[in-house]
């Protein structure tokens, strides 16, 4: 199966952050960035297909469509068995760490940066 990793963050040096950190692992193939959850909303209605698995690294607070909003557009057509979206937030809310728990596409919620521990985690959760 065809593996697609979109990360989708306002913050261009997490962005760079994330991807030099994803690019250091061969698991993750594929990778897209995206400045706000509407431009990767706009790409996945476009191109999703029930044959790739998405690994998406969604930031919440971003200006034109935040993460929460993004992730009630997409689990109108996402499916769990092939899309996995694991938060990486500023934020250390107890609030926003809860309300992810109860969101099912949501399999996990880390501190940027990313690290380490944090893709052997999702590599995990993936397999």
């Amino acid at each position: 199966m065809n593996i697609k990793t979109l990360i989708v963050d306002d913050d261009e040096i997490s962005i760079m952050l994330t991807d030099i950190c994803l690019n250091d692992s061969s698991f993750f193939q594929e990778i897209e960035t995206y400045l706000d959850g509407a431009y990767a909303l706009e790409y996945l209605k476009k191109e999703y297909s029930e044959e790739t698995m998405y690994i998406i690294i969604l930031d919440i607070n971003m200006p034109l469509m935040n993460g929460w909003e993004f992730l009630e557009e997409i689990k109108t057509f996402a499916s769990q068995k092939n899309t996995s979206v694991f938060m990486l937030s500023s934020s250390t809310d107890r609030v926003d760490i809860k309300k992810a728990e109860n969101i099912d596409l949501v399999k996990g919620f880390f501190s940027k940066p990313l690290k380490t521990e944090h893709l052997n985690q999702i590599k995990e959760l993936i397999n």
